[in-house]
């Protein structure tokens, strides 16, 4: 594949820059992490990776490729380089003028200097060479000629002269300045030697430390960067980069703390973590430091590979360039609850807080979940470290340990002591099944249990330690609790609650005496002055906001704290800074009033309590209704029974009927593989399984959406959660715990509602700027408004009796305060969250909020034919074998999964009265071949069956007449098989499938929402066309013969049209196709390999759910686009009005106390809209 576009533009011509482009333009398939990957290249491309290394150290090879580059637009503002100093990376080899600069031509002999420009001119397409070996630039102009520069670069190459930086003359002359003082060695060595002398003479203790940086884009640069202003610091005696590790060794005096050299190369861009993990000694460098494997790997999503900087680059081919990822350690998932966030900016911080720890993978965080997935490498990242880094945030943590598929939690309930617990473990590793024991990280009294759920369970381990040590214990899962509390919101519901009534108990008195009772003359105590300048209603009034300002307002102090520290912004800190500049202007008038008789001050401590009153008092409300969001997947948790019956007994098989010996009530979460459990009318299926014996009619509509019930019998799967309605059923458990399709969904949903939409991008870039803008704003509004009134240019009823200071400080304070960051942040995950538990609700599993935007995006979808568009139920209806071959057909076809031999077989013993497959002869040297059939040896006899190209591919001959039959049979939409035995053509097998009954239903609405719908299918093109025609796809849009490997080519084909593509698919088949639309919808029915691959999962045999599915998307991602507009109409409204226009207009200001109540107004807004989502109806599903 050709690179093309998404190449990031540094403000640099250094060829490591060059070669960073290079690696940022790669964008790493899924699957494909770990492995060495390897990409063609334009000529471009590779000879801005000519270099003797790569930026990580690799070495690298020319090579000539015939691709093109298509240009970038964006710029990359990590490097840190000279500014202005190349051009965007195509222009640059399209020029024919070039300035190459090379540090060792300025010591290089001149009979190598000759040699260098005798190679130059050798070229034919190099006119004229210019060597400035002062300068240590070669000028040279060539032919214009596409690719000119790589093979002018490969001489360099194979002289190996090293190149630092190239430039087109066309470039700005200027720049080169700038690389050139870059190369100069003298400013650092005497930097060096200055920091040297200053500790010397100080004689002060020195310790060497080392950190990993991160964000290093190239060494000229960046990493000259860090080291030359670190020795601007009298303190610092050395400082070394290896750029090839990223690791900065510092040796400086002990007086410089490690937070202090972090906060400098913070300053500067770059990530910075001290490393523990060995000692150096003073003389040690980076450059002979035994340093750890700090290799990350790459997300299993698509990213850049910028995010793996351990990757190397090697051009080994004349066409292609190797990306090496090395081997790297264990990947370790954990999850976290993190408490406290508000807004996109807390989620910011958090996530930019956890990635600052080395060795952590990725990490996603969802704001209302309150929790954080993360990804780390063990041998370098501990959980502690990344509580730790939460914790400098000035956010609570708590490690969520939760069971996956095969392992739980035993807690154990006695006195927890050393001896008991190592007892357990040590009594637990002897069952047979038991693959691994350890005590949890989170207690020392919760032993975590790794086995084969088929063979042992939690149950057995209860009872082995009752029976054996005298143990009580009970299966722990902190995860199922905790997460239904986080979703419900009720510890922070209950917060601020609280803090709401402890708040309002002194704010509304203050209001009263402040706004009621003090205008009041007659009321002549409140203007008693206990001293000069203090009455009593000022002390009241002190008395009662102090309580607010410090218990109520600690939080916004603390969170404010935290983010400041952290070079961050957020609401609180705007929220802290309004009622703090109340408070304090209050104290502060009252102590000038009794220090000064003349000072006429105000004092406003209504202000800054009721400020945080009501802000308090929104946080109380938002919380409410982001509990209301998650509605959904809690009805979802609710559906788990909390008790089941499980029964001991016997099948008596001529009767089917079960004979109960013994039943016990168990906890659901005890239920083990291979339990009968007993389901009574009424009550809810535990737990998947299977029926052994009943009959009932079970309510499903609570996972599918489908309010008709569906009956069940003997034999037929029934899922946990949902409803048995008429019949007493047995059911054998072969799902359990997190197994279960319920545990499942509710997982996908969890994982849906923690990703984030690409559109979130946008609330995070303006919660970045939004604080310090609104405080800017602040400011001027402060500086204008005072301006105006002391020169006069405002009326004086504006003032409303206060002083020009006292009227723009509460203008000012009113900007800040109204100003609302949370609305923007919450218009993205509450719209995700409410519209997935939507979507849930219908059977429509969607995942994620990437998934809800791409899909509104869709402009074709591609479906898979069989078992999609039809039924999947295929019938042997017409058949040409002769009897005697019956039993070698059904012998062979027995040994294929697909639909089509499932129905040959099935036909054939029942054309031969057989019931059990196992009547049917062997088979041997058995071979499918994908699009054409299969081959194998039955009996000693060679076997082919397959399509018509099959058989001539195997040269079989078959007569015309049979081709025309079959033809025929293809016209009446059916597949024909052809059977051939020991190299004879032996007859054809018609076999046909049909549409499901709202196929054509839902194919009419997606082409009436404007969508192109296509089909796609191994039959020839008159069978696909007959079932094309009968469900309304036009012939023009049948993709026909298509072996499963080119389901994925179609999807790219149509891609490649500009569409934007959804692919709908059931089977293994259909994973490749699944995974390259930009959308892939697969059905429940579909293996788990087919659903892992989609992006949207549909628990119904419905196509209409496609229509359905398509829609909500369509409608939750334009509910995204209005959160934002009022989000955004709100402050571009709101902040002007505070400012001053709204006096102007109506005459009043708008007070703080006002501003304060819409801020709370505005986040409400957007969460009510979020959640008129939940009034979503689905399109009708009948047929029109």
């Amino acid at each position: 594949m050709a690179i093309s576009s998404q190449l990031e533009r540094c403000s640099c011509s250094c060829v490591s820059c060059l070669c960073n482009d290079l690696v940022q333009s790669f964008v790493t398939p899924k699957g494909q992490s770990n492995k060495d990957i390897i990409i063609p290249l334009s000529p471009s491309l590779l000879a801005s990776c000519c270099s003797t290394q790569s930026p990580t150290g690799a070495d690298i090879k020319i090579s000539s490729p015939n691709n093109s580059i298509v240009d970038s637009e964006r710029h990359n503002a990590n490097c840190s380089c000279s500014t202005g100093t190349c051009c965007n990376l195509s222009s640059l080899f399209k020029h024919t003028y070039f300035r190459i600069i090379a540090p060792s031509l300025q010591t290089m002999p001149i009979d190598e200097l000759e040699t260098l420009r005798s190679k130059l001119l050798q070229m034919h397409r190099i006119l004229t060479v210019r060597m400035d070996a002062k300068n240590k630039m070669v000028e040279i102009e060539s032919k214009a000629e596409n690719g000119s520069v790589f093979s002018i670069l490969n001489v360099f190459k194979q002289m190996s002269i090293r190149i630092v930086a190239i430039q087109s003359k066309e470039c700005p002359t200027n720049p080169l300045m700038d690389i050139d003082d870059q190369l100069e060695d003298s400013p650092l060595i005497n930097k060096q030697q200055t920091a040297t002398e200053n500790l010397n003479n100080n004689n002060e203790y020195t310790n060497t430390r080392l950190f990993q940086i991160d964000g290093m884009v190239c060494e000229l640069g960046c990493a000259n960067r860090i080291e030359s202003t670190l020795y601007d610091n009298p303190k610092v005696q050395k400082a070394e980069i290896n750029f090839q590790m990223k690791i900065l060794s510092v040796q400086a005096s002990a007086q410089l703390s490690d937070k202090s050299i972090s906060r400098i190369i913070h300053k500067l861009g770059f990530k910075c973590k001290r490393i523990h993990n060995f000692d150096v000694s003073d003389e040690t460098t980076t450059n002979n430091a035994q340093v750890p494997d700090l290799n990350i790997t790459s997300s299993d999503e698509e990213g850049d590979l910028d995010d793996n900087p351990h990757q190397s680059i090697e051009l080994n081919r004349l066409d292609e360039i190797k990306i090496v990822t090395p081997t790297i350690g264990e990947i370790t998932s954990v999850v976290m609850g993190v408490y406290g966030m508000t807004c996109a900016s807390c989620v910011g911080i958090v996530e930019n807080g956890i990635k600052s720890v080395p060795g952590v993978i990725e990490c996603s965080v969802n704001l209302l979940a309150e929790r954080a997935e993360i990804k780390y490498q063990p041998e370098v990242a501990k959980v502690q470290d990344i509580m730790e880094s939460l914790d400098f945030l000035g956010y609570e943590t708590k490690l969520i340990e939760s069971s996956k598929p095969g392992s739980f939690f035993i807690r154990i309930l006695n006195e927890p002591d050393q001896d008991s617990v190592n007892r357990s473990v040590k009594s637990i590793q002897t069952l047979h099944g038991v693959m691994s024991v350890q005590v949890s990280t989170e207690s020392s009294d919760v032993i975590k249990v790794e086995c084969d759920s088929t063979v042992v369970g939690p149950r057995t381990i209860i009872n082995l330690l009752k029976s054996q040590l005298e143990l009580q214990s009970e299966l722990y899962n902190p995860d199922s609790s905790d997460a239904k509390e986080s979703l419900l919101r009720k510890r922070e519901i209950e917060k601020w609650r609280k803090l709401f009534i402890f708040s309002i108990a002194f704010t509304a008195p203050l209001i009263v005496i402040a706004m009621i009772l003090v205008p009041i003359t007659s009321i002549s105590f409140l203007h008693y002055k206990l001293t000069q300048g203090l009455p009593v209603e000022s002390l009241i009034g002190f008395v009662l906001a102090t309580p607010v300002q410090i218990v109520s307002g600690w939080g916004f102090y603390k969170n404010s704290w935290a983010a400041l520290r952290n070079l961050h912004g957020n609401m609180d800190l705007l929220v802290a800074i309004g009622s703090t500049a109340a408070y304090a202007y209050s104290i502060i008038s009252i102590v000038i009033g009794m220090v000064n008789p003349d000072f006429m001050g105000m004092h406003f401590f209504e202000t800054s309590a009721s400020l945080i009153t009501f802000i308090i008092l929104g946080r109380w409300l938002e919380n409410i209704a982001k509990g209301h969001t998650s509605s959904a997947i809690v009805k979802l948790m609710n559906l788990q029974t909390k008790e089941s019956v499980l029964v001991q007994g016997s099948i008596d098989k001529s009767s089917n009927s079960f004979t109960v010996t013994s039943e016990e009530i168990i906890p659901s979460n005890l239920i083990q593989y291979g339990d009968i459990l007993k389901v009574i009318p009424g009550s809810s299926v535990p737990t998947d399984g299977t029926i052994v014996s009943g009959q009932s009619s079970i309510d499903e509509s609570m996972l599918t959406g489908e309010s008709i019930p569906v009956t069940k019998k003997q034999g037929d799967i029934v899922t946990g959660g949902t409803l048995n309605l008429d019949g007493l059923l047995y059911i054998q458990a072969n799902k359990i715990g997190s197994e279960s399709t319920l545990s499942q969904i509710i997982s996908l949903v969890q994982q849906a509602q923690t990703s984030k939409a690409p559109i979130q991008a946008l609330a995070d870039t303006i919660s970045k700027y939004f604080v310090p803008g609104i405080l800017i704003i602040g400011i001027v509004t402060f500086v204008l408004w005072i301006s105006a009134a002391e020169t006069g240019n405002i009326p004086l009823r504006w003032q409303e009796g206060t002083s020009p200071f006292l009227f723009s400080f509460l203008t000012a304070i009113s900007v800040v305060v109204i100003a609302c960051p949370c609305a923007l942040g919450l218009a993205t995950p509450t719209a995700v969250m409410v519209g997935t538990g939507v979507g849930a609700t219908m059977g429509i599993l969607i995942k994620g909020g990437k998934a809800l935007e791409t899909a509104h995006k869709t402009t074709a979808v591609l479906f898979d034919k069989t078992g999609t568009i039809t039924t999947g139920k295929m019938t042997v209806t017409d058949c040409q074998v002769a009897d005697e071959f019956l039993e070698i057909v059904g012998a062979a076809e027995s040994s294929s999964e697909h639909p089509i031999g499932r129905a040959i077989t099935q036909y054939c013993k029942d054309k031969l009265s057989i019931s059990e497959t196992s009547q049917l002869p062997s088979v041997e040297d058995f071979k499918g071949i994908p699009g054409r059939g299969l081959q194998c040896s039955i009996q000693s006899k060679s076997v082919l069956i397959g399509n018509l190209s099959f058989m001539k591919e195997n040269q079989i001959s078959v007569s015309s007449a049979e081709i025309d039959y079959a033809q025929q049979l293809e016209t009446n939409g059916k597949t024909v098989i052809y059977v051939s035995v020991d190299g004879k053509f032996c007859g054809t097998m018609g076999i046909s499938d049909i549409p499901r009954e709202d196929s054509r239903h839902a194919i009419k609405k997606l082409t009436s929402m404007g969508l192109k719908c296509y089909m796609v299918t191994g039959d020839n093109r008159r069978a696909a066309r007959f079932i094309a025609d009968s469900v309304g796809i036009k012939p023009e849009n049948i993709f026909s013969e298509v072996i499963p490997k080119e389901k994925a080519e179609k999807v790219e084909q149509l891609q490649l049209q500009g569409n934007v593509v959804c692919f709908v698919g059931d089977g293994i088949n259909d994973s490749p196709a699944l995974s390259q639309a930009d959308i892939g919808i697969s059905v429940a029915t579909g293996t788990d390999i087919a659903i892992e691959s989609s992006s949207i999962v549909l628990l119904k045999n419905s196509l209409t759910d496609v229509y359905r599915s398509i829609h909500l998307s369509r409608v939750v991602f334009r509910r995204i686009r209005i959160n934002f507009t009022l989000a955004l109409i709100y402050n571009l409204l709101a902040v002007p009005l505070a400012a001053g226009l709204f006096r102007v207009i109506f005459n009043v200001g708008l007070p703080p106390m006002a501003a304060a109540a819409a801020m709370v107004v505005s986040s409400l807004s957007v969460l009510t809209s979020s959640l008129l989502l939940k009034l979503y109806k689905s399109p009708k599903s009948s047929n029109q």
